[in-house]
């Protein structure tokens, strides 16, 4: 690289990090940390880490251990929390980590850009600030949530695994290892980062690699092996009932697929494909006609086919991990945009060199044209749409409508008395910034993905939960707890006490 290239190298660097600093900032919001529920858990989980209590649910009566999240992000909040451990005094520290995390974000998308794609530095950089820039990932850095960590974390073993891949020469015991570390750890941060490890292993079988297949597996087991034994062994230490929200992935999603079969299977997957058309907010079409959506998904479809075939060659890693991550997404029965955004970056990027390659002056007029054409309109669309976002800061309105409730919740609970258990749909939220014990009331159920749940359903759940509590009040601010709670008051099971004017309300558990 000559000292002109090198120059325009760090130049673009220090402008796409300073971007997203900048962004990051832009990003920041003053509301509390509980609002989604795992913003709260992690920082839960970040305490109790931090206090030596280990990596458990302190809110919970017991402090049952904790095995719905992998401990890599709480563990990145311990150690902010062990600096400033008074909270609610922490929480603008807290939230800076991702601020932090931002440009580091940006800077590994612009290396994945630079070694995936082939794109020059100054592309590369466009593509970066562009990728934390769009509105969903935005929304998600100013939240205390793991995804841009994990933008980090994958971007950097995409890049290391393409590379080790690559290799032609008699590759070392060390490098096979290494790689099947940060795979691991990968995982530990986000589960989904698993799914780079049959990517990872299809191709170095296909290549009759053995042995680097069999080091990079046990690699990667140094970190998987553990949680998988923390996790059967503690998964079931609490109830049912909460299983969907505190509980261990592996037997909730069992638990699903074996009362739900193949229908249910069917069910998720459908209901994920129309999830994933959230990516068609990006552009502005979300709200098209169904003739408009499918041809921007077609021609999505191609240009990012086309630039997934160009980048093959230099990045397979990188392109096959599209199969295990993208089964995922299709069968988790979860609403699949917390697993989409993470790999928008990597997807703009095939964009970007679709575009190039099929507008391309040696393409066929035609191809050039429409490629070029295609290219234009889907970027005036996300420029639009985004410009108005990010004027009016729409993504904040969700915010703004949970913290209502969670701060109207947690006032509410903390004018009861202390001699009993609060239960509470906003259990994290109350729990924090009131220091008692609350337990959830409806947690997560792989059913309601696919369906809305009967009254009968939701009241047996709040009866599991009373059953296996006792608590003394039940707090209610969402109308799905609400549908439940009015089903065992009727029962005689509830009696109500009292509403907040925020309609948060107050139930008496008759004994």
């Amino acid at each position: 690289m000559s000292a002109r290239d090198e120059a325009l190298d760090r130049r673009t660097a220090l402008a796409t990090a300073a971007i997203a600093v900048l962004l990051g900032f832009f990003a920041m919001n003053d509301v509390p940390i509980g609002i989604f529920q795992d913003d709260g858990h992690y920082a839960i989980l970040a305490r109790a880490i931090a206090s030596g209590d280990g990596y458990r649910y302190t809110n919970l009566p017991g402090s049952p251990a904790a095995t719905h999240f992998p401990p890599g992000y709480p563990l990145l909040l311990a150690l902010l929390w062990r600096v400033v451990p008074q909270f609610p005094a922490n929480v603008a520290l807290l939230k800076l980590i991702n601020v932090a995390l931002l440009p580091l974000a940006a800077l590994a998308v612009r290396e994945l850009a630079r070694r995936a794609g082939g794109l020059s530095v100054v592309v590369s950089s466009v593509v970066a600030v562009i990728s934390v820039a769009t509105v969903p990932v935005l929304f998600l850095n100013g939240l205390l949530f793991s995804e841009t960590a994990f933008i980090i974390a994958l971007c950097g073993v995409l890049i290391m695994a393409d590379r080790f891949v690559a290799r032609s020469d008699a590759t070392t015991w060390r490098a096979a290892a290494l790689l099947g570390l940060t795979i691991g750890a990968l995982a530990l941060l986000r589960t989904v980062g698993v799914t780079l490890l049959p990517a990872v292993l299809a191709i170095l079988l296909w290549r009759r690699r053995w042995r680097d297949a069999a080091v990079v597996l046990a690699g990667a087991l140094v970190f998987l092996l553990p949680w998988q034994l923390w996790t059967s062994a503690h998964g079931r230490e609490v109830p049912f009932a909460i299983a969907g929200g505190y509980g261990a992935y592996g037997p909730w999603i069992a638990d699903a697929w074996r009362a739900g079969g193949a229908s249910f299977a069917l069910d998720v997957a459908a209901e994920n494909v129309k999830g994933m058309r959230l990516l068609l907010m990006l552009f502005g079409l979300f709200q098209a006609p169904a003739v408009v959506q499918g041809a921007a998904v077609a021609t999505l479809l191609v240009l990012a086919g086309a630039g997934a075939w160009r980048c093959w060659p230099r990045a397979s890693v990188t392109v096959l991990v599209f199969i295990p991550y993208g089964l995922l997404l299709l069968l988790w029965p979860f609403p699949p945009d917390r697993f989409l955004w993470p790999l928008w970056p990597t997807v703009l990027i095939f964009l970007v060199v679709g575009v190039a390659h099929l507008g391309a002056p040696t393409s066929q007029p035609a191809v050039r044209t429409t490629a070029r054409l295609a290219a234009v309109l889907l970027a005036a669309g996300f420029v639009t749409w985004h410009a108005g976002s990010w004027r009016n800061r729409s993504w904040e309105s969700i915010e703004q409508s949970n913290a209502r409730i969670g701060i109207a919740a947690a006032s509410v609970a903390a004018a009861l008395p202390l001699d009993g258990l609060v239960a509470s749909d906003r259990d994290a939220m109350v729990h924090l910034y009131t220091g008692r014990l609350v337990v959830p009331l409806l947690a997560l159920t792989a059913e309601q993905h696919v369906r809305r749940r009967s009254d009968a359903e939701v009241a047996a759940q709040l009866a599991g939960v009373l059953d296996a509590y006792h608590p003394r009040w039940v707090v209610v601010g969402e109308r799905e707890s609400l549908r439940a709670a009015v089903q065992l008051a009727r029962s005689g099971r509830l009696k109500l006490r009292g509403a907040d004017p925020s309609n948060v309300l107050v139930y008496d558990v008759v004994r």
